[in-house]
């Protein structure tokens, strides 16, 4: 569907592409896409991982050169060959995977290379500390300017790159996955921000795989499959079901509540002490259970501590079927099986520069390998069949990680995750940054360990993926869990209601957690 035919956007476009295709030995990654977004408008981005979205924003930036086509902005032919051409004509990204300096303040990551100087060239740290609190003040950011980058959670980190963003006076803002890892009440100052720049007359190319909000909030979308255009469509009257068909090409089966079968079958029983308290969860063999609440909860911080993390002030002793049980390294708690799925995969997951086999393996290189050295035909078998299952997009299984999309990074580390045969899996926001096809994959992947008799606790931002995958959901406020749901008996706004109030609710399938 041609955007110029739609209703309400009959003006001159602000950014027009057309026939933009970029080549890979190997694979086609875009081919002839074409499409006009206006000023004033959001105007989102969606497609399955692998559909071509990052390969597009990145040539936008100015971080690809394209192998084909054109561009213009404002009616000017434009071709970048850098970030800094893209910058210098006005358009500033946000990205997914985070590029801050975690040893220099919010103040010097946001104005980095732009810093007011003083008589002598010197930083003038008063003057840019009274930038970013203007800014902060005009957007309504709740960030200290002085705090290091490293000391902040993953959703203050992304609150600092949007603010580096809009400190920049901009005309096209692209923003990816940008509130994939905030709070509701931080998604709700994103979104107050991008409509104020939707009316200051700003374009914002917004790419999210959260369909609802792309609905609530997108004037147009533009839909890629496998680098090719789709469609431009309005908005208005589409349902999440007809973007995903357009995605797919298809039906995507939704996932459901599970019951919990196995109520007799082995048992983790964890006590769990802060500086704040001590509190109890109990886990079963062969079920899923959700851990809810909202950022700053603890769930990270007990995640962490449970999978042998040294966490200050946190401790996590563990029994199971009568025997207690500490660990005092993720090693230790790995060799018990207990493995964790990290919801930082940058900082945290991936060997970025190795290639995808490797990566894959890395928690399981025991049983691929005999007296100290690797069998690689066995590990490329492992790791090929199991990523094969969760459909990666890669041209090749031994391209590093880091050239893939954050979607397909994420299912990698998902296919070590199944790999090491964990007895206990603990998966902290595990789609995130996946697309819906990927998702319902995931979940069903899930739901086979625990049928397995592996106990899956999943940590997640999304009420709703919590309610389809999970027998039980846990919600944690002040690093203590205080209320139990049965997921069948239980509503979103029950959940959020205990995890924003702190106090419990009564109700059928309903109970405290001592």
């Amino acid at each position: 569907m041609s955007s110029k035919n739609l209703p309400g956007f009959l003006a001159d476009p602000l950014l027009s592409v057309q026939g933009i295709t970029k080549r890979y030995p190997g694979v086609v990654a875009l081919e002839g896409v074409d499409f006009t977004a206006q000023a004033g408008e959001i105007h989102a981005l969606v497609g399955a991982n692998g559909a071509g979205k990052s390969t597009l924003m990145n040539i936008l930036s100015g971080a690809i050169v394209p192998t084909e086509g054109a561009m213009s902005i404002g009616g000017k032919t434009v071709r970048f060959s850098s970030p800094a051409d893209a910058k210098a004509a006005g358009v500033s990204t946000v990205y997914q995977e985070f590029s801050l300096v975690p040893q220099l303040s919010v103040a010097r990551n946001i104005y980095l290379g732009r810093e007011p100087l003083n008589a002598w060239g010197a930083v003038d740290e008063k003057k840019l500390l009274q930038s970013t609190k203007e800014l902060f003040d005009k957007h309504q950011i709740d960030l200290n300017p002085r705090s290091e980058v490293c000391d902040l959670t993953v959703a203050q980190q992304q609150m600092v790159e949007i603010a580096r963003a809009l400190s920049v006076s901009s005309r096209i803002l692209i923003l990816d996955e940008p509130s994939a890892v905030l709070s509701l009440a931080e998604q709700e100052k994103l979104f107050k921000i991008m409509r104020a720049l939707k009316e200051a007359g700003v374009l914002i190319l917004y790419v999210s795989h959260r369909l609802e909000e792309i609905i609530a909030m997108a004037d147009r979308l533009t839909v890629l499959r496998n680098g090719k255009l789709v469609a431009t469509h309005t908005v208005a009257g589409l349902k999440v079901s007809d973007i995903v068909k357009m995605m797919v090409g298809g039906e995507v089966e939704r996932s459901y509540p599970r019951g919990n079968k196995v109520a007799d079958a082995k048992r983790y029983e964890i006590t769990y002490r802060t500086g704040r308290g001590e509190s109890q969860l109990t886990l079963h063999a062969g079920e899923v259970v959700g851990l809810a609440g909202l950022v700053g909860a603890g769930r990270t911080t007990f995640a962490r501590a449970l999978a042998g993390s040294k966490m200050s002030n946190a401790s996590v002793q563990l029994r199971v079927d009568g025997a207690t049980r500490s660990f005092v390294s993720p090693e230790e708690a790995l060799k018990s099986g207990i493995v964790y799925l990290t919801e930082d995969r940058k900082r945290d997951g991936i060997f970025a520069n190795l290639g995808l086999v490797t990566n894959a393996s890395a928690s399981s290189l025991p049983s691929v390998s005999a007296f100290g050295f690797m069998k690689p035909r066995q590990e490329r078998k492992s790791a090929g069949d199991v990523l094969k299952r969760l459909r990666l997009v890669a041209r090749d299984l031994q391209v590093p990680i880091s050239t893939l999309s954050g979607g397909n990074q994420q299912k990698v580390l998902f296919g070590r995750a199944i790999l090491a045969m964990p007895k206990l899996l603990i998966c902290d926001e595990p789609t995130r940054g996946v697309d819906v096809g990927a998702k319902a994959e995931i979940h069903a992947i899930l739901h086979e360990m625990a049928d397995r008799g592996c106990a899956v606790l999943i940590i997640s931002s999304e009420v709703d993926e919590l309610m389809v995958t999970s027998s039980r959901i846990v919600v944690m406020r002040d690093y203590r869990f205080l209320q139990e749901f049965d997921a069948s008996a239980a509503t979103e706004r029950m959940i959020l209601e205990v995890a924003s109030s702190g106090r419990a609710i009564e109700g059928q399938g309903v109970q405290t957690v001592h």
